[in-house]
């Protein structure tokens, strides 16, 4: 009895992941198994012979939209939104007014009301929506009513046996008819329950369109922010204060900057000590092919190091395609009877955590990341816009001309226009990532443009057949012939053979390097980190790094969104190396980055100003 009671807590405080997760298999079942049928309101029509009229239907549908969101706002302005989006009951009053007297739960009918309506514009797999949610409202009901009976003994039996649980009866109409209550509305009410407003505007797209993709990519951003702030108005506060993201799990699988362009910047020699931001830790290893001193492998998330120690225990111990089949590059059903043999190499804190994240090693370790996660999601919506055998095609020509004209006339759509305003907005991509990510991001800046721009340049401009960043995201993982540098067999033994040269630290770059004496390292690879902090942070980590440095260290760093470059302050002993950074930024395969920069630091005064006239001299 205790259990039974448990799971119908567990399935209310739940319920808002419950929901989204039966929209989002029932839509995936739609996608990928009945694709190639007809929608039901298109079969119904049909059926009927009217299919020229068929169009009409995103016009009633969007007129029955506003019926069930003008619903769901007067009954939460009704309610406080604290009352509505609470994940525990609230039971210590009940409404007996406006569509309380239509049904007892006004909000879960309009949910279901406009659920129903758009799964008549998907396969007949899309009635799977009305049916588990009837079900599943059905089992919140009948927990809230038990908390309520506690309560409210008096008059609530009557109230329950006069109104209708979920579905209005033709009774409990005519009395709401008959009593005419005043819609009444308030600001809360209306910003916490407008979660299907959009699908207003997006059926009337449809309409002209006959898309429901479209009108879908209009409605989502409404039911998305409804969401966000159900979670957070819902949840209960917490003295603590709240965990970044960032350093909740591994945030990056893998390395998303292209270590050949750091390579050459660097130019690696012997004696030299290289520090770099582990992330996904494939670059820092590609640095050992040059034959470095040390390599520092710094991150200020405990699980960046934790992979890195994972993927040098993989290196370490096992044959290269053994590795290659570890790691998630080729299909592997025993991947935990692997680790199994390696976790015992790792530290207590790394051999903790995977240990107790067992299903991404499944999984395979390059696909376990947030970013990763993002770009599955991201790859999954642009195969709904673009077929899979369109993207393989640009992969299968060298010549940019024809890549171009298959990119117009393919890719380049009106649905990727909306898309890129969607689904890689700053909204949708906070849902993912910190905002610190987007701290000092200007206010007018356009992801959707960005990206756009990006993406055309990465499928028309760039040698593509070895871009393995640009396979990755749109094909799901690499092949034999287009592997990063670390994962490539002719390098492997050589990386294996160098791996004792690594030095991991969890710690913030500038505490790290008040530990270290003067002229401690040569190379810097810093990636886009200083996109995270203020201008002031930026210029004291730079004077830190100017300490450490040896003389003529070389620093190299990425600006994704926001621009950063050595301050005027600095000029004394920090050179911006602008002519090599364009040059190299014209070939860089990880597309994404709006600027790279190449600095050097010069310890003499006198010899700075000298590089600075050569510098100068060359740009001329």
């Amino acid at each position: 009895m205790k259990l039974k009671e448990n799971i119908k807590q567990i399935e209310f405080e739940a319920r808002i992941f419950v929901s989204f997760s039966i929209v989002i298999i029932a839509c995936l079942i739609s996608i990928t198994l009945f694709a190639d049928f007809p929608s039901n309101y298109v079969f119904i029509f049909n059926s009927l012979g009217i299919e020229e009229y068929s169009r009409f239907v995103y016009l009633i549908a969007a007129g029955l939209m506003i019926l069930a969101s003008v619903l769901r706002m007067w009954a939460g302005s009704l309610l406080s939104s604290k009352t509505v989006m609470s994940f525990k009951v609230q039971s210590d009053s009940f409404v007996l007014s406006g569509p309380y007297l239509l049904i007892r739960n006004p909000i879960y009918f309009s949910d279901w009301f406009a659920l129903t309506i758009i799964s008549f514009f998907l396969p007949v797999s899309g009635l799977l929506i009305p049916v588990l949610f009837y079900i599943h409202y059905i089992q919140l009901i009948k927990y809230e009513e038990e908390a309520f009976n506690k309560i409210h003994t008096d008059g609530y039996s009557d109230y329950l046996k006069e109104v209708p649980r979920l579905i209005p009866s033709i009774r409990s109409t005519r009395q709401f008819l008959k009593a005419k209550p005043k819609i009444s509305l308030n600001k809360d009410g209306i910003r916490h329950n407008a979660l299907f407003i959009l699908f207003i505007p997006g059926f009337m797209a449809g309409y002209f369109t006959g898309s429901f993709l479209l009108t879908a990519l209009i409605g989502i951003p409404a039911v998305i922010d409804w969401g966000i702030v159900h979670t957070k108005i819902g949840l209960p506060k917490s003295s603590k204060q709240k965990k970044s993201k960032v350093f909740s799990n591994v945030l990056y699988s893998q390395c998303w900057e292209d270590p050949q362009i750091d390579r050459e910047a660097f130019n690696i020699q012997k004696d030299d000590v290289v520090f770099s931001i582990t992330s996904g830790g494939c670059n820092l290893l590609t640095f050992l092919m040059d034959d470095p001193k040390s390599v520092i492998a710094l991150d200020l998330n405990p699980y960046q190091n934790y992979l890195l120690e994972l993927k040098i225990a993989a290196f370490k111990f096992l044959s290269y395609e053994d590795m290659l089949e570890f790691v998630g590059v080729h299909k592997s059903k025993g991947r935990k009877k692997v680790y199994d043999s390696l976790k015992y190499s790792l530290s207590n804190e790394a051999y903790q955590y995977w240990n107790e994240n067992i299903g991404k090693v499944e999984r395979g370790i390059i696909h376990c990341g947030r970013y990763e996660n993002y770009m599955k999601l991201l790859r999954n919506c642009i195969r709904l816009l673009v077929t899979k055998r369109t993207i393989k095609k640009f992969f299968e020509s060298e010549d940019k001309i024809e890549r171009a004209k298959l990119y117009d006339r393919k890719w380049d759509t009106l649905r990727w226009e909306l898309f890129t305003k969607v689904l890689l907005s700053k909204k949708t991509m906070s849902l993912l990532f910190d905002k610190a990510f987007f701290k000092y991001l200007n206010d007018n800046f356009s992801f959707g443009d960005h990206f756009a721009e990006k993406t055309r340049r990465a499928l028309t401009g760039l040698p593509i057949k070895q871009n393995y960043f640009l396979r990755y995201i749109l094909l799901g993982n690499y092949n034999d012939d287009c592997l990063p540098y670390y994962l490539r067999k002719e390098n492997f033994e050589l990386i294996k053979s160098r791996l004792n040269r690594i030095q991991i630290i969890t710690d913030s770059c500038d505490k790290f390097f008040r530990q270290l004496r003067d002229g401690s390292i040569s190379k810097f690879n810093f990636t886009n980190i200083f996109e995270w902090i203020s201008e002031d942070a930026f210029e004291n980590l730079l004077n830190e790094t100017t300490r450490v440095a040896k003389d003529e260290a070389v620093i190299t760093y990425r600006n994704l969104l926001v621009s950063r470059e050595r301050p005027e302050s600095l000029s004394d002993h920090i050179i911006t190396d602008k002519n090599l950074a364009e040059q190299l930024h014209k070939k860089d395969l990880s597309f994404i980055y709006n600027k790279y920069v190449v600095e050097k630091i010069i310890k003499k005064e006198e010899k700075c100003l000298t590089e600075l006239l050569k510098y100068q001299h060359e740009k001329n």
